[in-house]
């Protein structure tokens, strides 16, 4: 099997509902990300700590991501000059961590992470916040995902990662306007 198509996924917010029949047969391969999402999830979202979205093949769990609002600070994560925004005395950027993402073993390289880190960036370029980077502290396991994506070190410590949504907006913007509208229509 290839690529999972994506309307054939569905996310949805955790909720008590969805708990109870969705989570005891996940199995990420990662005791302590399984743990994280059957315990743990649930209890920090009502907590307002974070929020967990579920994906859903075929009625089934197939992955999670767990996001929650960070901040990159200039001067403690010594950010990368180019990466200073022009204009802005701002000592921290808004930023969307991810928390947590996992893919059922059964499922995994098949796209649901990226269909997973696609809602991420989704929400943080159309979000209702604004967000101008994405930070996770990945597993040595996920390193190679998140770097073919863009996310990089900006500190020595090759702890947490960042993307910035200003290089993504920039790649998804086409070379003309799509608008009809936007055409000189006094000739």
């Amino acid at each position: 099997m290839g690529s999972i198509p994506e309307k054939a996924l569905s996310i949805e917010l955790l909720n008590a509902r969805n708990a109870k029949y969705a989570l005891y047969s996940f199995d990420s391969g990662d005791e302590e990300l399984d743990d994280f999402l059957k315990n743990d999830a649930l209890i920090e979202q009502k907590l307002l700590l974070s929020r967990t979205h579920l994906c859903f093949y075929k009625d089934r769990l197939a992955g999670f991501i767990t996001l929650a609002a960070d901040s990159i600070r200039l001067d403690k994560d010594k950010l990368d000059a180019s990466q200073h925004i022009d204009g802005c005395d701002y000592p921290a950027y808004p930023c969307i961590l991810i928390a947590r993402l996992a893919v059922d073993k059964r499922l995994q390289k098949h796209g649901i992470g990226h269909y997973l880190l696609s809602l991420a960036i989704g929400f943080a370029l159309e979000g209702p916040l604004g967000c101008r980077y994405i930070s996770v502290d990945p597993k040595k396991t996920a390193l190679e995902f998140y770097e073919k994506i863009g996310f990089r070190y900006w500190t020595k410590s090759k702890r947490r990662m960042y993307l910035n949504m200003m290089d993504v907006a920039q790649q998804l913007e086409p070379d003309e306007s799509l608008d009809p509208w936007s055409e000189d229509l006094s000739q």
